[in-house]
């Protein structure tokens, strides 16, 4: 199914969460150091200033720019307080149609091993 680009107003709100939502074409387009967003756990993130602070360098964060980074987040074995911190940076999440790991019926962050 092709997601339609041109989301009206009243498809750009979920109206659960009340965030604003975003396309995988649109946050790809956000993908370089000026400009850099990210998607973890079906979340999408601004993280352009973090880039300078982020404890393992900001060339890991570039490799996801734009894309989702949930995989290489999970792995890596963020404490608490990383996780936390990652909502001063959230600014929406992805369109329902192109969500994983929060749709209904569908594989969720609990059943992911270890």
């Amino acid at each position: 199914m092709l997601i339609d680009e041109s989301l009206n107003v009243a498809e750009k709100l979920n109206s659960v969460s009340g965030l604003e939502c975003f396309t995988l074409s649109q946050v790809a387009d956000h993908g370089d150091a000026s400009d850099c967003w990210i998607i973890l756990y079906d979340r999408v993130y601004r993280i352009t200033d973090f880039l300078d602070k982020h404890p393992g360098g900001k060339d890991l964060l570039l490799e996801y720019a734009g894309k989702d980074a949930t995989f290489a987040f999970r792995g890596t074995g963020h404490s608490e307080m990383a996780i936390k911190s990652l909502k001063q940076f959230e600014i929406g999440e992805l369109i329902s149609q192109q969500q994983i790991f929060r749709k209904n019926a569908t594989i969720s962050v609990k059943d992911l091993p270890e």
